[in-house]
């Protein structure tokens, strides 16, 4: 997902995010480790939305207490003038969860898509 992200001197920071969906049982999990943001949903398509809406709900409450750029430095980004990058894919194995699912063997799919987030 790209969105962009507005500080307080009113720059607009563009970057990508990254999220999983795999089954756990009869749900549809959708997993950000790079965020350690996770929803689900009935389907495929319910648990793409609930992302998104938790993804947005994040970045707003984020912004709104002014803590975005210290919760991203806190889960590994790094911050440049005019960039945020999520931590490397090697780093975010050695997060528990996604290792898990990594070597569960359970189907998994990558989803990188454009959103676009206002921002207040």
């Amino acid at each position: 997902m790209t969105t962009t992200a507005t500080d307080n001197r009113n720059r607009q920071y563009k970057f990508n995010i990254e999220f999983y969906i795999f089954a756990e049982g009869d749900r549809q999990i959708a997993y950000c480790p790079s965020l350690d943001l996770s929803t689900s949903g009935a389907s495929f398509n319910d648990a793409v939305s609930a992302f998104y809406e938790c993804f947005q709900l994040y970045i707003e409450t984020c912004v709104d207490n002014g803590t975005l750029f210290d919760d991203l430095v806190a889960h590994g980004w790094k911050i440049t003038q005019r960039t945020l990058r999520a931590p490397a894919f090697s780093t975010l194995l050695k997060k528990p969860e996604l290792k898990h699912l990594v070597n569960s063997g359970i189907g998994f799919e990558k989803i990188v898509a454009p959103a676009q987030i206002a921002m207040a």
